[in-house]
């Protein structure tokens, strides 16, 4: 993600009241169903971002996230990538 992938995040987010690792998922598939692919992939990439600075501060894939386990977020950010063929070749 480079300088411009951040930027979009940022005005993504900038409305939410708050940012949760939930809120970015629920956004994410927000605005693939509106078709924009690429702002969906950013914001994916930003929740993969979120549960890796979870583990960075000490937590592990088995501690939980928001109720859910780091490795489930994971996950479904992981597929939700795939299954929507937005993985950057």
């Amino acid at each position: 993600m480079g300088i411009f992938g951040i930027l979009r995040i940022s005005s993504y987010i900038y409305g939410m009241k708050k940012v949760t690792i939930d809120s970015v998922y629920a956004q994410a598939r927000e605005v693939l169903k509106e078709g924009r692919v690429d702002e969906a992939r950013d914001l994916a990439d930003y929740g993969i971002v979120m549960a890796a600075e979870a583990q960075e501060e000490g937590l592990t894939m088995d501690d939980e996230l928001e109720g859910v386990r780091i490795g489930l977020w994971l996950e479904r950010f992981w597929y939700f990538l795939e299954n929507n063929n937005l993985l950057l070749a």
